[in-house]
């Protein structure tokens, strides 16, 4: 959380840095770096279920099928939840790309 609050500090700052000398020139600015902070917490929430549920579903392989199951149950989970990480990851970025800073 404090890793996004550090992102949001810093895009704010660099927005108004270039160009925002009103208040209208900042919304635009505060909402596009708004954006982005928000995707980024989205994907690293979904990133969590992901991996919790893999932990989970490993947990309940070792009493199914031993060590061997609760392995192969952590890496088909570690697949899904870096597949997920990557997609969030593409996402937050193309929020970041539709930067509105320097618009106007």
């Amino acid at each position: 959380m404090l890793r996004v609050a550090g992102v949001f500090v810093f895009c704010l700052l660099g927005c108004g840095e270039k160009a925002a000398k009103t208040a209208d020139d900042v919304e635009p600015c505060v909402e596009s770096s708004a954006g982005t902070a928000a995707s980024g917490v989205e994907t690293g929430g979904t990133t969590a279920v992901e991996g919790l549920k893999t932990f989970g579903d490993s947990v309940g392989g070792l009493f199914d099928g031993g060590t061997d199951e609760a392995k192969r149950r952590w890496q088909q989970g570690a697949q899904k939840t870096k597949q997920t990480a990557r997609q969030g990851g593409g996402d937050t970025r193309s929020t970041a790309k539709q930067d509105q800073c320097n618009k106007k």
